[in-house]
């Protein structure tokens, strides 16, 4: 029996996601042959307190306060970006350029700048061998990965229609309290580039089309909300009496499009996408319906183990 190479893991940021990555890094091994072994080597953060905490809970061997430190370290393979889209950019250039294999949530990054500066750096760094990717994780489910299989074998003749949606709910009460994915500043967008980017990233890679053109309609339901106190989860804790010191949410709560698809050899689809965090009682729906002249295929991540296909 041989033992795997370790993949030596810099993560930075502990939070929400963060706690998720750990989590998939920790037991990814368990369940695939990986031809590496994950490491959790080191996380970063800013707060030392709140880091070091973190590192204890989710399993990591060992902290940095500065993300610069930690791709600086000789005993770091790869840079997992768990941050918010303000920071994207700027750590995954400075990883990409010392040589570090980087993986970065989406959406990519707040700009098309960033974007364009960032895959520059990655096409530059995969000469040397160095991988990127952003983490759209939804292509690992079973079920899409069916419905690409399904549309690569012709199972639905030329697609026509694409519908996408993806529905939650956790914003629903006006006075759930701020937190830095309703600043624009610090997320870049609302709700199209939190969980809107997945499904249009679903779309396009079982479709095997690109998005061409857009018609978009953008709403902000709650534009003030309690500022936060102690983060949990997606949300947090804020003080809801009436005097209570308020923020200003700077990112869309809705959003809703058209879309028309570049459609490779063929005459392209069109789309309607809508991405919301208003769908009362949706916790995480994320749905895909792909119309085609031989057949149809519809998903929903509620009911993650299911892909109808007609």
């Amino acid at each position: 029996m041989t033992t795997a190479q370790p993949l030596r893991v810099g993560m930075v940021g502990y939070a929400f996601m963060g706690a998720a990555h750990s989590h998939a890094w920790r037991t990814a091994p368990r369940f695939f042959d990986l031809p590496l072994q994950p490491q959790l080597t080191a996380v970063a953060g800013r707060n030392a307190d709140g880091v070091r905490a973190a590192a204890d809970k989710l399993g990591w061997e060992s902290v940095e306060t500065d993300w610069r430190r930690l791709i600086e370290r000789d005993d770091i393979d790869l840079i997992d970006i768990c941050t918010p889209g303000n920071t994207h950019a700027e750590i995954a250039i400075a990883a990409l350029e010392a040589g570090k294999h980087v993986l970065c949530e989406k959406p990519l990054a707040n700009s098309v700048e960033e974007a364009e500066r960032m895959t520059l750096a990655a096409e530059t760094a995969a000469k040397q061998g160095v991988f990127s990717m952003c983490g759209f994780s939804y292509r690992r489910t079973p079920a899409l990965a069916l419905a690409k299989r399904f549309v690569e074998q012709d199972r639905l003749g030329e697609i026509r229609h694409v519908r996408a949606q993806y529905l939650q709910d956790w914003l629903s009460d006006a006075n759930a309290p701020m937190t830095w994915r309703l600043d624009k500043s610090k997320s870049g967008s609302g709700s199209l580039g939190d969980i809107g980017a997945h499904s249009i990233d679903a779309a396009q890679w079982v479709t095997g089309q690109n998005i061409s053109g857009v018609s978009a309609l953008l709403e902000t339901f709650v534009p003030e909300r309690p500022l936060a106190g102690d983060l949990v989860g997606l949300g947090g804790y804020g003080d809801l009496s009436g005097d209570a010191p308020r923020g200003k949410v700077t990112v869309d709560d809705a959003a809703i499009f058209s879309a028309k698809f570049d459609g490779g050899a063929s005459a392209g689809a069109i789309g309607v996408f809508e991405a919301t965090r208003y769908a009362l009682g949706r916790k995480n729906a994320m749905r895909l319906e792909v119309n085609g002249t031989k057949g149809s295929l519809a998903f929903d991540f509620e009911d993650m183990n299911v892909l109808s296909f007609y």
